[in-house]
């Protein structure tokens, strides 16, 4: 491809506009870990154990893979995105985590009416 100002300058705003985004984002992505009664959420600064009853939601994030999942904490206003193995089918985009974390996370949701 020939280098040219406007390739430049078109890239650049691309860029531009991407880097706040990632800046306003990066803070919600989390390592989780689940457990029988506990589930763990660990970030940059700390880590957060907290009982299964107080999650308020969490759900699969459809047309993204590897699976993302959203989870919400009853009294906290952040929401936090977390990724499970990369074990799924996709299907026109809608996606299916087959993965062993996948299925307690089913299997709690189905238990506690998350």
């Amino acid at each position: 491809m020939e280098q040219n100002i406007v390739t430049t300058l078109f890239f650049g705003m691309i860029g531009i506009i991407c880097f706040p985004l990632f800046i306003a984002i990066k803070d919600k992505f989390v390592i989780v870990k689940l457990e029988g009664q506990n589930v763990t959420i660990k970030n940059s600064e700390n880590e957060r154990k907290i009982n299964w009853m107080e999650v308020e939601s969490l759900s699969l994030i459809q047309f993204v893979y590897p699976p993302l999942y959203k989870l919400k904490i009853k009294g906290d206003s952040k929401v936090y995105w977390f990724n499970t193995e990369n074990e799924f089918i996709k299907a026109s985009g809608f996606v299916k985590d087959l993965s062993d974390m996948g299925d307690l996370i089913q299997k709690k949701k189905r238990e506690l009416g998350i």
